[in-house]
């Protein structure tokens, strides 16, 4: 024989006799289970993050890619890369990726201004600035 359907019963929740992220339940605090300190940190040594010597990654006609990479000294773990992009007698630009410096070697390299031409050109505008205001 079947069983007869029953209507269930309505549900009724229950009291809130404690709350479910209280710190008591967690047992935070030093030293125990759980929670924000769980003992380890203080066996961790401090991270100390140092800079691995520049290494030559990519060469063209009057540019060097060069990488610069950044380890973890506690646990050897790799924490990111700079790329410097150095064209011949300028200084270098700073990369996050490979792939941009790549594309920036294609394009030509940035112009200088001429040693001569940056001395003469304040004296220029402190003269011609002088001349304007009408002094005799």
């Amino acid at each position: 024989m079947a069983k007869t359907p029953v209507t269930p019963k309505a549900k009724v929740g229950a009291p809130a006799l404690f709350d479910m992220n209280s710190r008591e339940r967690k047992g935070g605090g030093k030293g125990g289970h759980g929670g924000p300190a769980r003992g380890r940190d203080e066996k961790r040594p401090p991270s100390h993050i140092i800079s691995l010597p520049p290494t030559s990654v990519d060469r063209g006609e009057g540019w060097v890619i060069q990488k610069l990479g950044k380890v973890d000294q506690a646990s050897r773990a790799a924490m990111g890369a700079e790329y410097h992009l150095i064209f011949e007698g300028h200084d270098p630009l700073v990369f996050g990726y490979l792939s941009a410096a790549r594309d920036r070697a294609k394009e030509p390299p940035p112009e200088t201004a001429k040693v001569s031409e940056v001395a003469t050109d304040p004296v220029e505008e402190t003269t011609a600035s002088g001349a304007s205001t009408g002094e005799a």
